[in-house]
């Protein structure tokens, strides 16, 4: 990650930790998605089968008429992105993973109508916890073009405003003393947040790859983070990082 990026995710961090409500964690997404180049964006947690989407929207930029068709329609359920990103432990640029061509008719729908409010292209990112798939994050605009480290971004964006929305809702109650890390785990992290890998980060600190991988690991489990990118969320909401 060079230092734009590192900074732009140091300034929003610390933003997303002083947030006092969800309106405030919108707004800043909303900021900070659009400086990227995305005009709209929403972020919804899993409903079961039987239940509507329209309960677990936690942040909502999407354009209101779309969004009452969207729900009215249960499109959720025939969305070709949605189904993608069930499996997908990573960021799916609309325009890359989806072959319109080959769709069924109703996810054929599904991205025409979006396509008829202006979310021609987007970038979807799922949010996992240690129990599975549980949200998912979209960005839209016109055109979507995304180097590794951007998805990086948006990735550690989403995971952010999502642990900070439901500590204000206060469905997170860890609390930062509980946790508490080594010196050589502290540093493997800072590497880590830097978008190092664990062969880099061995080089930088004197250590195998291996002992970086154990030490990141450990975070993991000790944050209750799924992945890497969950990891460096927690890491600057615990204050572990600055």
């Amino acid at each position: 990650m060079d230092i734009f990026l590192a900074s732009l995710l140091l300034q929003f961090s610390e933003a997303c930790a002083a947030t006092q409500s969800a309106a405030e964690v919108s707004a800043l997404v909303e900021r900070v998605t659009g400086s990227l180049g995305f005009d709209r964006f929403a972020m919804a947690g899993r409903p079961l089968p039987h239940e509507s989407l329209e309960d677990y929207f936690l942040l909502n930029g999407w354009p209101p008429p779309w969004l009452k068709r969207y729900v009215e329609k249960n499109f959720f359920r025939d969305d070709p992105v949605v189904n993608l990103v069930r499996h997908a432990n990573r960021a799916i640029v609309w325009s890359e993973a989806i072959n319109y061509n080959a769709l069924a008719p109703k996810a054929r729908q599904v991205m025409r109508e979006a396509a008829d409010f202006g979310l021609v292209d987007g970038v979807t990112i799922p949010i996992f916890s240690q129990s599975g798939f549980v949200a998912l994050f979209s960005l839209a605009g016109r055109r979507v073009s995304l180097s590794a480290p951007y998805r990086d971004l948006l990735r550690i964006i989403a995971l952010s405003a999502y642990v900070r929305l439901g500590d204000l809702s206060g469905a997170n109650n860890e609390k930062a003393a509980d946790v508490m890390i080594t010196h050589s785990e502290s540093e493997c992290l800072t590497w880590c947040v830097a978008g190092k890998t664990d062969r880099q980060i061995g080089k930088i600190t004197q250590r195998s790859p291996r002992t970086v991988q154990a030490h990141l690991s450990n975070l993991q489990h000790k944050l209750n983070a799924a992945n890497r990118a969950q990891l460096i969320a927690e890491a600057f909401r615990h204050g572990l990082q600055r």
